[in-house]
């Protein structure tokens, strides 16, 4: 008896397409040299017969101009924002080596540096409270001080710290942050506004943006857009 034996067909180099997979986009960009190409192939190709209407060829021609304009254009933008980067660089070096006041830190800071000097603790109320609590957190972030205070009118203040515990212990020499808590009259917080600060002792500039970043003393990192002020020399 004789067998049959199907003859299986194999398919070399198959690949996989996900069924569902979206389409691979495709770029519209065209850039000047290949405009410009493909205006001539245009001219070239043309039935004689029936050449291009001059309208529609200064047409192309002004898409082509404008074109060259705008890549122009990009270049000078781009070698304005270099040199913009340059003049920040430049300019952060006067930096060095004084305390710049910044934004966005979210709570302040404050250095002991061990000359008996009161520690300045600034923020800012948007209105008057009743009671004003500041906790002090060393490098570690742990609670090492709280400051109850007293009534505060609303805007900018400031309180001197002696950089001591409750039993008149001198803290550490070191960097310090600090947190305000205010309430008014009702017991409901008050909004307050903290600008940390720090001694600039070095300049980076941000890889992913070009941007000039300020390295303080205590290794915050800000970025020279954030800076609201410079307090003094070294």
């Amino acid at each position: 008896m004789t067998m049959f034996n199907p003859t299986v067909g194999v398919v070399d180099s198959a690949s996989y397409v996900e069924p569902f997979a979206p389409p691979a986009e495709e770029k519209d960009d065209l850039g000047m040299d290949a405009f410009l190409l493909l205006l001539v192939e245009q001219l070239k190709n043309q039935d004689p017969l029936e050449p291009m209407d001059g309208t529609d060829f200064t047409a192309q021609l002004a898409q082509f101009s404008s074109l060259e304009q705008q890549t122009a254009t990009n270049d000078n933008l781009m070698l304005l924002q270099d040199y913009s980067a340059t003049l920040n660089r430049l300019g952060a070096l006067d930096m060095i080596d004084k305390t710049v006041e910044y934004d966005g830190s979210g709570s302040g800071s404050a250095t002991i540096s061990g000359d008996g000097q009161p520690i300045s603790l600034d923020f800012e109320l948007v209105d008057s409270a009743n009671e004003v609590v500041i906790d002090i957190y060393n490098s570690a972030g742990g609670r090492v001080a709280t400051l109850e205070l007293g009534y505060f009118d609303l805007g900018n203040q400031s309180y001197n710290w002696n950089g001591k515990d409750d039993n008149g212990n001198s803290f550490p020499v070191g960097d310090y942050t600090f947190n305000i808590t205010a309430r008014d009259e009702l017991g409901e917080i008050v909004s307050s506004v903290v600008n940390g600060s720090g001694k600039v002792q070095g300049i980076e500039t941000d890889p992913k943006n070009g941007n000039t970043v300020l390295v303080l003393s205590d290794g915050t990192r800000v970025g020279i857009d954030q800076v609201l002020g410079v307090k003094g020399g070294a």
